[in-house]
Order: structure tokens, then sequence, then C-alpha cells
């Protein structure tokens, strides 16, 4: 009875959805991406998931879990909700992110070392992957309601301190990476914007010197970034991780070992799984994997870039240029260590690692971007 009832509500939603509306290639490129990075999961983390769970498809069932609610909420955002809900929602979005990121510090449980989760039930959720949201839903409102004084340095101060508010418990986590991300995305809207490149010079040296203060704060890290220089000298100063990343894009040449062939999974590289799962597509897919992944990204960027010219006014053009740079940078973080360009920092790579609330937050983000589409090609369809 459940079940009619069910479906009869499916065939009412989807009978209201006209698909014919949004941009039918972005929609297909991102579920593909999808797809194959739950192969690539698979492939990756079987070996491991044997030998710790005494089941290959452990980390696979999960991920098939994550993308299902993952495409669940992205059906949602892209084709239930219109961006006005979040433009008018976006204080309270904000301050339930808040919330949940400094609860992580008291209430959040422990893995590897950093607080960053906080248990539901047999769940568990990353708050900060919600902030990235909330910070790019702040920042777009600001600029709509600003777009006047934005060359103004004063009228940054308010954006600026809310954001150093949401930031900070993620770096007490401890989370460096995100913080980083949040601001690079947010400069990045503001300069779209107009500010002058005074504020971004400013803005620049003020988290230079944070982020070293945080890399000579932690051990570790202070670490990590000597092996990052001593790199620039000799690659095989470079840490552990970054030589088996290497070792593993190196050996795939142009079309790669295979699909499941990769030697390096076997226990080599570690977070081969998550941080680390680009290298292991050029292993086994070679350059030609590689290159596809990045063209992928290539595409979103402009893409986005293109459909935030159309947006109807102000906000939903930032947010379209926001959630663009966020998937974007990320991704341009997650393979630039892994190819030694930029220090370790675990970053999962967009749509295609191993992931849970990452993982669903950003198809939501990326549903979101599916139901801007809309705008470009009523523009279009106008003329």
């Amino acid at each position: 009875m459940i079940s009619i009832k069910l479906n009869t509500i499916i065939k009412k939603m989807m009978s209201k959805i006209d698909l014919n509306k949004y941009d039918f290639n972005l929609i297909i490129l991102i579920c593909i991406c999808i797809i194959f990075g739950s192969f690539m999961v698979f492939s990756s983390s079987n070996i491991m998931a044997e030998l710790r769970w005494a089941s290959p498809y452990k980390l696979f069932l999960k991920q098939m879990l994550w993308i299902t609610v993952g495409f669940i909420l992205m059906f949602i955002t892209s084709f239930l909700i219109s961006y006005n809900f979040y433009k008018k929602y976006t204080k309270w979005i904000y301050l339930f992110s808040l919330i949940s990121v400094i609860a992580v510090l008291f209430l959040g449980s422990s893995r590897l070392g950093a607080k960053r989760w906080l248990g539901i039930g047999y769940f568990s959720v990353q708050p900060s992957e919600l902030a990235k949201i909330a910070t790019i839903l702040t920042t777009a409102n600001f600029i709509s309601r600003k777009k006047n004084l934005i060359k103004e340095s004063k009228s940054l101060l308010a954006l600026v301190f809310t954001i150093l508010i949401i930031v900070f418990p993620i770096a007490l986590e401890p989370d460096l990476g995100t913080p980083i991300l949040i601001g690079g995305v947010c400069f990045a809207m503001l300069f779209c914007a107009g500010i002058k490149i005074k504020v971004v010079f400013t803005g620049f040296i003020t988290t230079l010197i944070f982020v070293t203060e945080e890399i000579i704060r932690k051990p570790y890290r202070l670490i990590r970034f000597k092996d990052y220089i001593a790199s620039f000298i000799n690659i095989n100063m470079s840490s552990y991780q970054v030589k088996q990343s290497l070792n593993a894009l190196g050996s795939g040449g142009f079309f790669g070992k295979g699909l499941g062939k990769s030697e390096m999974k076997l226990m080599y590289l570690p977070e081969a799984h998550t941080d680390f799962i680009f290298p292991i597509i050029g292993e086994e897919l070679g350059f030609l994997g590689t290159s596809t992944v990045l063209a992928f990204f290539m595409y979103l960027f402009f893409r986005g870039i293109k459909m935030s010219k159309y947006m109807p006014d102000i906000f939903s053009q930032y947010l379209c240029l926001g959630i663009t740079f966020l998937i974007v940078f990320q991704a341009i973080i997650n393979i630039s260590v892994a190819t030694g360009v930029f220090p370790a920092k675990g970053l999962p790579l967009p749509f295609i690692s191993f992931g849970g609330t990452s993982l669903i937050i950003t198809m939501a983000a990326a549903g979101i971007l599916i139901n801007l589409s809309q705008y470009e090609r009523k523009t279009n369809n106008t003329k």
C-alpha cells in the first residue's frame, strides 16, 4: 500500500517537471562522473576492504548508499527547490552550520587525530561540508545587497567577520584545507564582484600569515611542509604518499594497466579510495583516464561561468559562480596534492572519491547548478 502511494506521488512530481527546461548535457555528465567514481572506489578499495572486513564490497556498498541519498537530494535541489529558497533562508542555513561546526568541538568523534564528525544514530556527518555551502550563500547574499559598495574596503568587514566565525571552529578540529578552500571560493566570488586589487592582496597576505601560523603550530604539518619544500630539490625527498602517488601516475602510461589492475592499491598508497584516488585512475586508466577527469572539471568550470551570465538576479549569479568555484577549486587542490604541486592536504576529489557527507553535499550543490541552468535556456529561447 505504501509503495503504491509512493509511486503515485513520484508520478505526480515527475509529470510537473519539464526536463527540457534544464541543461541535459550537464545532468548526464555529472551522473556519468558519479557512476564512474563508484567503479573507481570499488577498484581502489576492494583489496583493503577484503583484508580489514573480509568483504571486498564493504566500502563500495557504503558508497552506493551515499550515492542513493545524494541522488535524492540532487533531484530535490535540481527540480523541486527554487534558488529563492536559499536566498530567503540564507541566515538560517548559516546559523545551523555555525552551531553544527561548534558542536563538533564538544560532541564530535575523532578519527586519525581529527575531530570532524557528529554522530547521528548509526551515521556520522561532517558539518564543515555544509559550512562550505553556507558561506557561499552568505557571500552571494552579501554581494546582492551591497553590490554598489563592494569596492569600499570597510563594507567587507562584516562579511569577513561572518566567514571567520564559521571557519575558526573548523580550523580547530583541526582542518586547514577546508578553511583555505572556503576562503579561496569567497575571495573569487568577491573578485568577480569587483573588489579592489589591494583588498585581494591584503586578504592573501592575511591568509598566508594564518596558514603559516597553523603549519608551525602543528608538528605534523611542519613535517609535511618541509617534505614539500624538499621535493623541489629532490623528488625522492617528498613524502611517502606523494612518491607512491607519482609512481602510480607514471606507471599507467597512456592507456593504463586496466580497470582493477592497480598495484599501488595493494596497501602501498594510503587513502587510495579517498584523497589519492586520482593516482589510481592514472595507474589503471592511464593518461586517457586522468585527462578525461580533468576535461570534466574544465567543462564544469566554463559551463558554470557561462551560465552565471544569464541568471535572473545578482544573488543567483553569484550562487552559480560560488558552487562552480567550490567544486572546481576542490578538484584542483585534490589533484595538485596527488601530483606533488601542493603540500599534502586531505580533500576528496568531488563526485569520485569515497565519502559520505562530502559526496552528498557535492551532489546537492550540483543539483543547484542544474536548477540554475534553466535560466540560461529560458534566455536563449526568448532570443
